[in-house]
């Protein structure tokens, strides 16, 4: 007779005891995953808000360092308003002027709101001059025949309205818009601050978004070597802005039901302004 060896089978306690094993290891693999999903989102949260911060100064260093003193009409601790030169040229004669190249981008996108000049026979400062006219194209007889200055290969000849006063020829003017700066509710994110920039003539648009309510800017004064929280009495006595900003990520980070920040502080100086 055959006999089969006998066969055994996992008890009722083994089997427990495997699925026991399984279901601590299972739980620590989804703690451990866990746990690095949350780091991994906290570092994009705040990875993300540092890029706030960087997008949101690159445009404003670029045209803030332009700003004249004697251009800044309007300032308080959430918004600064300034006339910012986007065309620089030299005056010829007969209201005309030629100015250097601008980027194609620049010309098309600025929106014209008035012109300031020097008078350097009288070593005056720039006088700022509000006009709705257009520039129009002159002659560059006027600047080689009326005044010996020969325009520069890929510039513009332009006639402004309202009239120029008769200046040296090579006065300095320049062309500029008014822009507001501002740190308001954004309508991207509801809820948050986002950093305005808004054009008079044109449009306005979300820099940068979001930041914590208490971001702000701060003013350096001329003979300063820190910034104060307000404004200067004489706006003209500006020499620079601080940027105190509070980025945050756009999504609150799991366990915490807040967003990640990321605190920056940026001083940008008026190329203009004596110190």
């Amino acid at each position: 007779m055959n006999r089969h060896p006998s066969r055994r089978g996992f008890t009722l306690v083994e089997v427990l005891i495997a699925v026991v094993l399984l279901g601590i290891v299972g739980l620590g693999m989804s703690r451990l995953l866990s746990s690095q999903m949350r780091f991994f989102q906290r570092s994009t949260g705040a990875r993300d808000a540092r890029a706030v911060s960087r997008n949101a100064t690159n445009l404003l260093r670029s045209e803030m360092r332009m700003i004249e003193p004697l251009g800044i009409t309007a300032a308080t601790t959430t918004s600064i308003t300034a006339n910012i030169p986007y065309a620089m040229g030299v005056y010829c004669s007969a209201s005309t002027v030629t100015f250097m190249p601008i980027a194609p981008h620049i010309a098309t996108a600025a929106q014209f709101a008035g012109y300031a000049y020097r008078d350097t026979a009288l070593n005056a400062p720039f006088t700022y001059v509000s006009s709705s006219t257009a520039m129009v194209d002159g002659l560059s007889a006027s600047c080689t025949t009326g005044a010996g200055i020969t325009p520069v290969a890929l510039g513009t000849v332009k006639i402004l309205s309202p009239t120029l006063p008769l200046l040296a020829a090579g006065s300095p003017v320049f062309a500029y818009q008014t822009v507001t700066y501002s740190l308001a509710p954004s309508t991207l994110v509801p809820g948050r601050t986002a950093l305005w920039r808004t054009v008079a003539g044109g449009g306005a648009e979300e820099l940068a978004v979001p930041f914590d309510a208490a971001s702000a800017f701060r003013f350096y004064v001329s003979g300063g070597t820190t910034s104060q929280a307000a404004p200067p009495g004489t706006l003209s006595s500006m020499s620079g802005v601080e940027l105190v900003l509070t980025a945050e990520s756009e999504r609150n980070s799991p366990g915490t039901g807040a967003p990640e920040s990321s605190d920056a502080r940026i001083s940008i100086f008026f190329r203009n302004a004596v110190n």
